[in-house]
């Protein structure tokens, strides 16, 4: 699982000029796959780095689909105008032992970090969640210098869980941390 990105940046914008926030279809795969793209292009907030992202808009396509169809899944994307600007996917475990859990994954496009689309697109997956009798707890990793995400977590009824020190390594040799959040839903 990757980490959640909601970090960096000056907004231009306002959560008022995000025009939807709705379960995406096969017909954003393009748009996410290149939302990816660039959030991982900053190289900061995920474990994966741009050139060992493999995905394709047929593979983007095929998880959209999947996880539509699966009773603890789902994929939420929000707009401005047809611009995706984030996305949050939300997959319920494979397992009968885990298929009550809901792992999260954040991205938000650098420019629209600050405007609410982070909250908006976190709280229709609460919403969401709160609403599946398959779920009843979500979790996410989220690198702990990560701030202005571990408070949007927070104000959202995220607790710490766990913290994993030292878990990644960076360029220059230093370690990061990342801290497990979870919620009852």
């Amino acid at each position: 699982m990757e980490r959640a990105s909601l970090d960096a940046g000056v907004c231009p914008v306002s959560v008022e000029q995000v025009v939807s926030v709705e379960h995406a279809t096969s017909q954003d795969a393009h748009a996410i796959l290149q939302l990816y793209q660039r959030v991982l292009s900053e190289g900061r907030w995920f474990i994966t780095h741009r050139e060992e992202f493999v995905g394709t808009v047929g593979w983007q396509r095929r998880i959209i689909v999947e996880l539509t169809q699966r009773s603890n899944a789902c994929c939420v994307v929000a707009r401005q105008k047809e611009q995706v600007v984030g996305v949050v996917t939300v997959q319920g475990g494979r397992l009968e032992r885990m298929s009550h859990v809901g792992k999260i994954e954040t991205f938000v496009d650098a420019d629209y970090r600050g405007a609410g689309v982070g909250h908006a697109l976190m709280s229709e997956v609460v919403h969401w969640a709160e609403n599946n009798r398959h779920l009843s707890k979500l979790g996410l990793y989220v690198f702990e210098d990560n701030e202005r995400a571990i408070r949007l977590y927070r104000s959202l009824g995220f607790e710490i869980e766990g913290r994993r020190g030292g878990e990644y390594r960076e360029a220059d040799g230093r370690l990061r941390a990342d801290l497990l959040m979870y919620r009852w839903v």
